[in-house]
């Protein structure tokens, strides 16, 4: 498996409800990983609040920035315990290049 971590300074998310909604936090990690039995990327980003918030779990697009760039895609708030939030990527990783992944396939 190939894998490649990113640090995640800002997050906007936006569904139905909350359009532009910006998540004010500490930061969290995006961890982009490809499969040898799979040819669609996983990816998931576990992004951390200032302070509890609720956000629904649900379908979300999200807005991610840090130091390596700008990343969207589609996600799914898996888990939350309103300081945690951890979302699973579901479609494809706009910003990402396959590229940056280093090593060997296994």
């Amino acid at each position: 498996m190939l894998h490649q971590r990113y640090y995640i300074t800002d997050l906007t998310i936006s569904n139905l409800v909350a359009i532009g909604r910006v998540i004010d936090g500490k930061g969290g990690d995006l961890i982009v990983a490809r499969r040898s039995e799979s040819p669609d990327l996983d990816w998931e980003l576990v992004f951390r609040t200032k302070v509890r918030v609720a956000i629904e779990q649900s379908p979300y697009s999200l807005e991610m920035d840090g130091p390596e760039g700008a990343m969207s895609g589609s996600a799914v708030l898996v888990r939350s315990d309103g300081i945690s939030h951890v979302f699973r990527g579901s479609g494809d990783l706009v910003g990402f290049d396959e590229a940056e992944f280093f090593g060997e396939m296994d």
